[in-house]
């Protein structure tokens, strides 16, 4: 007995005795217990998982594996490339969420020659081929597409997801079969943008030759998959439904489709949660996965969540025996090396307009910010519905860059409707077609139908093999009868009809800033009712005048209407080398009475013509300019200096100069002059100079409240002999002040406005609803 008792000891003594060698070797990799994290979708309420990651950072947890879906791939996958909680969030936080869920782009980022027309109007119904093509609802997803390409691009260097700091999957669903799609190697932008593809709200995007969607139709909540790739822990962040819901809390028929759509991700997400070690279902309170606006508050609930979950997490780094992993470096993004350039997709658009745009070429090292920008320029003539690229590295560390295009229709009609208590309401239609006279072109016919109607066309052309420039005819018709006042007091009615043509070259290179070099015909006529200035018998003044112009203009704004960054900036010289004057009678009339001190002077119309003559200016030239920028206070409050001012320079006197527009909350022409305090055109002049401060506060979204106080200068022509020791812009001065506010509402800008000034302390007020032909609405 004692024998079979001594080999047992022996063995037991020999283990006692390794005790110390074993508990002070490292454990190695393969044999160590694996931490997986699983994020599932949820829309924004999968802007959460970021606060259960920071929570785990803190606890030493570090998984060794992640996997998301839709939402939860967005977040997974930068975190798997190495960036953190804090930078996850200062992502989130910098995200324009009302950009990324809609089919638009900043104002900044469209081009020069599109900016009048971009998201003016109500409704917008393309033609394909001459037949209606009813435009589909869904996000494309630009500005979703460039987020996912910037802050994915270190990752372009690899080809396994495998390779990554911490190796990622995400699921998609093939559109053809129904079937899961884990990606696990290609190009993260595209297997996150297809994860993310949430039916009904997204387009579903192009892979290889497959159609995919968001992998939440078949797995969200994918468990399984880092079980399979090797997890023996799992750590999972479900912000989505759990089970199967009762009929009452669908909301209806979407409701009942979508759950039959996500049967099958339902009840495995119901298998998933069994198998997960710690599960985490964070109560997220009233928001919906459509819930971006809110994503502060979602942040804060999800930070809330993180904390709640620490002690556990800190206990199962203690239990599994997680050594405190060192932080992961952010991931650079270096400078990458073009082999070969591709685009596909476009038809109406040429390479070579698209080449040019981009500005890169085989060869070239660019950076994301320069990728970034090529991209927007391409995407600014607003001809697609996307833009977007994927990169492919070879062997050599260089890369092909694949351009990927989606136009939109060649044919478009667009229409609004506006009302304002100075123009009355109107309808707004407007027919853009691309192609129509010669290629890289475009042709607009836009049209207000109203009691001041307006018609324009334009037409631009690319010129040159580089596309830098473009050609431009344009021609306006602006029927305007506004009041005029004296004191404050309405004494008028102005009756102005302009026929203005304007052919051009505008540089094309820039979203920021264009130069404009043409000529210009305008002819205008006008009329006054209710004032003793023109005695009976007058029908019509008539200002005719030819002029060579050159124009810099600079708009990094953010929204034409609503603004809260950027600035505008306008230098203008226009050479009137030839003016015609006259004075039309009405029908039948030869003769016209001038009053003078109460006796009545005949004047015929030979002497008329003469006197007329004797007001017709030789050639001479004006200035125009405006400068204004926006300094954010904080989110909500921003200030905007402005300043502006306008000069006839000639040495003649006593002339009939062109005067300048000032006044009014509104600009109905490029080239008029707002100003505080003044209804529009209230004040004409040949000279004049303003400068002004405004105040904007947002305290909701989309509500503005703005008030301003500026100050104006001005005279009639001086001249150039005379200006030294003149009074040229002090002649007569006026401060002015008022306020508004604003609605940012889908039928446009809505807006009250009040104002009055120093000199007649006259109460001004104004009322605007929706889109005009207007160059601002608001």
């Amino acid at each position: 007995m004692s024998s079979r008792i001594s080999l047992p000891i022996i063995f037991l003594i020999g283990i006692l005795a390794g005790m110390p060698l074993f508990s002070f070797c490292q454990e190695s990799d393969e044999d160590r217990i694996k931490i997986g994290l699983v994020l599932s979708g949820g829309g924004a309420k999968g802007i959460a998982h970021v606060g259960v990651i920071r929570a785990m950072e803190e606890a030493g947890i570090r998984p060794d594996y992640v996997v998301g879906t839709s939402m939860g791939s967005v977040i997974g996958g930068l975190y798997a490339i190495g960036y953190s909680a804090d930078e996850l969030e200062e992502v989130v936080r910098s995200t324009d969420w009302d950009l990324v869920v809609s089919n638009r782009v900043d104002f900044k980022d469209i081009a020069f020659e599109e900016k009048e027309y971009y998201n003016r109007y109500l409704l917008e119904i393309p033609f394909n081929s001459g037949k209606l093509a009813l435009p589909s609802g869904l996000i494309h997803g630009q500005v979703l597409s460039e987020i996912l390409h910037y802050y994915t691009f270190p990752a372009s260097k690899y080809e396994d997801f495998d390779d990554f700091p911490i190796p990622f999957r995400c699921i998609g669903t093939d559109v053809r079969t129904g079937q899961p799609i884990i990606f696990d190697k290609g190009y993260l932008h595209d297997a996150i943008r297809s994860s993310i593809a949430i039916p009904t709200a997204f387009t579903a995007f192009d892979l290889d030759s497959t159609v995919v969607v968001d992998g939440g139709v078949v797995n969200n909540f994918p468990v399984d998959i880092v079980r399979s790739m090797g997890a023996d822990f799992v750590i999972g962040v479900n912000v989505s439904d759990e089970d199967f819901l009762e009929i009452e809390e669908l909301g209806g028929f979407g409701g009942i489709l979508m759950q039959i759509a996500m049967a099958e991700s339902l009840r495995k997400t119901r298998v998933n949660i069994e198998e997960t070690d710690i599960y985490i279902k964070p109560d997220l309170g009233p928001y919906s996965t459509g819930s971006f606006a809110e994503y502060d508050a979602i942040l804060k609930l999800g930070e809330q969540v993180g904390k709640e979950f620490f002690d556990k997490f800190k206990n199962a780094a203690d239990s599994l025996g997680v050594l405190s992993p060192a932080k992961l470096e952010t991931p650079v993004s270096p400078e990458i090396k073009i082999r070969s350039l591709e685009i596909e997709g476009n038809q109406l658009f040429s390479d070579e307009l698209i080449e040019s745009k981009l500005d890169i070429s085989p060869g070239q090292l660019v950076d994301r910010d320069y990728l970034q920008e090529g991209i927007r320029n391409v995407f600014g003539v607003n001809g697609f519905h996307k833009v977007d690229y994927s990169l492919k590295q070879n062997e050599d560390q260089t890369y092909d860059l694949n351009v990927r295009t989606i136009e939109k229709p060649k044919t478009a009609f667009s229409t609004a409707l506006h009302y304002d208590n100075l123009f009355s309401v109107g309808i707004l239609a407007n027919w853009t077609t691309r192609n129509w006279i010669g290629q890289s072109s475009r042709t607009v016919f836009v049209a207000d139908i109203s009691e001041n109607p307006k018609f324009r066309v334009d037409h631009y052309k690319y010129l040159g093999t580089e596309k830098k420039v473009a050609f431009n005819f344009r021609y306006n018709f602006l029927r305007q009868e506004f009041p005029g006042y004296e004191q404050g007091e309405l004494s008028r009615i102005n009756i102005f009809n302009e026929n203005r043509t304007e052919v051009q070259i505008i540089t094309t290179n820039s979203l920021k800033e264009a130069f404009y070099l043409g000529f210009i015909a305008d002819l205008s006529a006008s009329k006054v009712q209710f004032d003793q200035v023109l005695p009976d018998g007058v029908r019509n003044g008539v200002d005719n005048y030819l002029s060579a112009r050159a124009r810099y203009y600079r708009n990094s704004q953010d929204d034409r209407n609503f603004p809260t960054k950027g600035a505008e900036g306008l230098l203008e010289a226009e050479y009137r080398f030839k003016t015609w004057l006259k004075i039309n009678l009405e029908k039948g009339v030869d003769t016209i009475f001038i009053d003078a001190n109460e006796v009545q002077f005949p004047l015929t119309s030979e002497q008329l013509d003469r006197f007329v003559k004797e007001l017709t200016p030789n050639s001479y030239l004006t200035l125009l300019g405006r400068y204004s920028k926006l300094f954010p206070i904080s989110e909500s409050v921003q200030i905007k200096p402005f300043v502006g001012g306008g000069f006839t320079l000639s040495d003649q006197n006593l002339k009939s100069f062109r005067d300048f527009f000032i006044g009014g909350y509104q600009m109905v022409r490029f080239i008029d002059n707002r100003f505080w305090g003044l209804n529009y055109a209230e004040i004409s002049a040949q000279n004049f100079a303003k400068i002004g401060m405004e105040l904007q506060v947002i305290p909701i979204k989309k509500i503005f409240l703005r008030s301003g106080v500026n100050w104006l200068g001005y005279s009639n022509n001086i001249p150039l002999g005379d200006i030294v020791g003149s009074e040229t812009i002090t002649q007569n001065t006026l401060l002015g002040y008022g306020a508004d506010i604003s609605y940012q509402s889908v039928l446009g800008p809505i807006t009250l406005g009040f104002g009055s000034n120093s000199t007649d302390k006259k109460l001004r007020t104004y009322l605007s609803i929706g889109f005009s032909l207007n160059y601002q609405d608001r």
